[in-house]
């Protein structure tokens, strides 16, 4: 088995949850501002079905973050050329489970965050969701 790239190492970083309009879009909305501007940072989803990002993925960015994700437009993981990142970051265990099975010979570059998805849930755990987000963002990509 191939030893897991580090996470400081990654020059190209791909956020993946199921829809593609909470979790992923604000990983990367937070990602973008902290990180390299060398360094490439997008996001997919497992099944997206909504237009945009969540109103209020929107808000809390904007509001806790000072980033603007109201543009974002969800892409499929399979539409996504997910092979060309050096880092997939998984945002829950279902998808982390598709995304070993659809490509196992890339184990070595998927890292699992469990963060719960907040869709169709208030303001008040989109802020909680997004502050794990942010933690994580910290301890394992600065």
């Amino acid at each position: 088995m191939k030893e897991r790239k580090s996470a400081l190492d990654a020059k190209s970083i791909l956020f993946v949850c199921y829809g593609n309009v909470c979790r992923s879009p604000m990983a990367e909305g937070m990602a973008k501002k902290v990180m390299d501007e060398g360094i490439r940072i997008e996001s997919a989803g497992l099944s997206p079905v909504l237009h945009g990002a969540a109103d209020e993925a929107i808000l809390v960015m904007r509001e806790l973050y000072d980033a603007d994700i109201s543009g974002h437009v969800p892409r499929n993981i399979i539409e996504t050329p997910f092979r060309e990142f050096d880092l997939i970051i998984i945002l829950d265990n279902y998808v982390h489970k598709t995304m070993k099975r659809l490509a196992p010979d890339l184990a070595d570059r998927l890292m699992l965050w469990s963060i719960p998805d907040p869709y169709g849930s208030d303001v008040t755990v989109y802020r909680q969701v997004a502050a794990e987000i942010w933690n994580k963002i910290q301890e394992q990509l600065l």
